[in-house]
This record gives structure tokens, sequence and C-alpha cells, in this order.
């Protein structure tokens, strides 16, 4: 099961990586035609917001993927370990919530923007909705998969979920401050 979701998590960074490539390039493009030329693409500018919007919902989806969301533990790090993956456990339940709000209503929107197309690409609105409904639904699947493994921990293993990370600099001065403090009653 883990292969999958990091498999998955793989698409969704290599889709990533290759809009990224498809912006830079773009703008490349168009900024030596305006320098050579003296003008650019007019369509250039409407496909790099599509671009943008789509590199928005899938880095959404690789930062669910990778845990990198970014959040304040000042409290939570108080608690002790049980409450703290309880807590979790919490949070993921609403985020899956308000995920699930975001992917009902991208099909409702979806349906509705049938008849709606770019003013310039005359690209179908429907396809940049459609990244909506792809995001929510890749982060509706990695929350999920993070609820069972905390589920399984606060039940099961008895341990912390999500595991905390430890700055290697903050963990080696650990270390060599507990060998100091040791040298020190051995005298």
């Amino acid at each position: 099961m883990q292969s999958f979701f990091e498999k998955f998590g793989r698409f969704y960074r290599l889709v990533c990586v290759l809009i990224l490539t498809a912006m830079v390039l773009i703008v490349f493009i168009n900024a030596v035609m305006r320098y050579a030329f003296h003008s650019g693409l007019v369509v250039t500018e409407e496909l790099l917001r599509y671009l943008f919007i789509y590199l928005t919902f899938l880095g959404m989806v690789e930062v669910a993927h990778e845990r990198g969301h970014i959040a304040v533990t000042i409290l939570s790090d108080a608690l002790p370990k049980a409450v703290r993956t309880a807590l979790h456990v919490v949070g993921y339940v609403l985020a899956i919530y308000a995920l699930w709000i975001l992917f009902d209503g991208s099909l409702e929107y979806y349906a509705e923007s049938d008849t709606s197309i770019g003013q310039v690409t005359g690209i179908p609105y429907q396809y940049i909705v459609a990244i909506m409904i792809f995001g929510a639904f890749g982060v509706l699947l990695f929350l999920c998969r993070d609820l069972i493994l905390a589920l399984r921990a606060l039940f099961v293993t008895h341990e912390e979920f999500p595991p905390r990370y430890v700055d290697e600099d903050l963990k080696q001065f650990n270390e060599q401050q507990k060998r100091e403090k040791n040298a020190g009653k051995e005298e």
C-alpha cells in the first residue's frame, strides 16, 4: 500500500516539474520575442495563468504527500504523545471534511462551466476546473492515508503520529552536551 502512495506522489511531482518547465520555457520564449521582435504572444498570458492554477493545486497534493504543511506546534508539543496523536486525528477528520466540500463544489462548478471558454486561447474552462477536482482528490487520498496511519498509531502501536522530525544539527549538539556532562561527572 505504501508503494502505491509513493508512486502516486511521484506522479504528481513529475507533472509539477513538467508544468514548471513549460512555464519557464514560455516566459523565456516570450521575453526573447519581445526583445527581438518588439512583440510577444498574447496567448502566453492566459496559458501561464492556467498553468499556474494547475501548479498550485498539484503542489497542494505534493505537500500533502510529504506532510510538508506549515504547523505551529507550541501547544501540541506540550501535550502527551497519545493526546497529540488524537489531536492529529481530529485535524485529519476536519481537513477531510473541508476537502470533501472543495471536491463536491468543484464537481458542481465543473458542470456549470460547460459553456465558458478562455478569451484568447479558447480552452474550455472545464479543463481549469478539472484540476481542482484532481487536486482535491489527491489531497483527500493522502489525508485518508494519514488518518488510517494515525488511528493505527493511536490504538494499535501506541506510537506518535506523525513521527517528529529531528534537526540533525540539534541532535548532534544534544549528544555532545550529554557526552560533556557525563565526562564532567566521571572526573
